[in-house]
């Protein structure tokens, strides 16, 4: 599975049916806000993204185009 910002693998085991990663980190609600309407609630933002939104939230959205939405 793709992270939805991106693009690499983010290492989501979810569809092997295997407890992942993702269900034991805390992804902050404003930057899920940002996951596209029609991938919410089926993609994982990969841990690389979740870090750098929590260290540089600016810089992420200045990375991601986001920052004049």
């Amino acid at each position: 599975m793709k992270c939805p910002f991106c693009l690499k693998n983010n290492g989501c085991v979810l569809d092997e049916n295997q407890n992942c990663w993702c269900f034991s980190v805390r992804v902050p609600k404003d930057l899920l806000a940002y996951i596209p309407l029609g991938q919410k609630g089926s993609v994982c933002v990969c841990q690389e993204c979740i870090e750098f939104y929590r260290t540089d939230k600016l810089g992420f959205l200045k990375v991601f185009d986001f920052e004049s939405r």
